[in-house]
């Protein structure tokens, strides 16, 4: 195999294992909302789990909306944990991409709008992921080196 040829490679593996890393962090930002789905009530008394609930804050309890969120990050975990497995497609990859990027722009979006109820740790630990979330999504939508 000639030099180009395997660091083309090489650079096409790298490319591979670093979606996956990408695509990880996504389905783990997933897990902490799951619970929702079964424990409606609970999360949204205690969700972050850090200083005081934010949910609470941000209006009153609404079941059926707590129970559909989960349902979006269940959806989400699958078919981000699908691209995991096809991280080589950049189609695959790049859909998913899209997907979590619209959702994480208007996600952030919202909260942008809604910092007023929040200390300035709790603002600065809710952009900084929000922000983190959505530059990993527009990662995703970078295409694998051609050959």
């Amino acid at each position: 195999m000639s030099q180009t040829r395997q660091a083309t490679c090489l650079i096409g593996m790298g490319k591979v294992a670093t979606r996956r890393v990408l695509l990880g962090t996504l389905v783990f930002a997933c897990l902490g909302h799951v619970w929702a789905y079964f424990a409606p009530e609970l999360w949204y008394e205690t969700f972050p789990h850090i200083g005081a609930p934010w949910q609470t804050r941000l209006g009153p309890y609404n079941e059926h909306l707590v129970t559909d969120m989960a349902a979006l990050y269940m959806a989400l975990a699958v078919v981000t944990t699908a691209a995991m497995r096809f991280a080589d497609s950049d189609r695959f990859v790049t859909t998913v991409g899209s997907g979590w990027l619209t959702f994480c722009v208007f996600h952030l979006i919202y909260h942008l709008q809604h910092l007023s109820m929040f200390t300035t740790g709790e603002r600065v630990a809710l952009l900084t992921l929000l922000s983190t979330q959505t530059l990993v999504s527009a990662a995703l939508l970078a295409p694998s080196p051609r050959k």
